[in-house]
């Protein structure tokens, strides 16, 4: 049985958000100011854990920030990891 995954921006939480099967597993939140996206935290639930939600919404988000031509701000280590695992695809929008 395969598992329906979803990721959405939720702008109105300041975050994006991943769901399985309707239910919220891991989020990043961010902040928009002057230009710079900032993402200050990471979550993924512990009984979701080591299964790449957390990788793949961190990296949905990022490419909103490359596609919307914002830089970014990996305040997050997560989110920083993230950007360092993919330099060529990240690393020119830090900020």
């Amino acid at each position: 049985m395969s598992e329906s995954v979803d990721i959405v921006d939720a702008p109105q939480q300041g975050r994006f958000e991943l769901r399985v099967d309707g239910e919220l597993v891991s989020f990043v939140d961010y902040a928009d100011i002057d230009g710079r996206r900032t993402f200050p935290h990471t979550q993924t639930f512990a009984e979701f854990g080591g299964r790449g939600y957390g990788t793949q919404v961190v990296r949905a988000a990022l490419d909103e920030a490359v596609a919307s031509g914002r830089t970014i701000v990996p305040s997050c280590p997560f989110v920083r990891a993230v950007v360092e695992q993919h330099p060529d695809e990240y690393g020119a929008l830090l900020a």
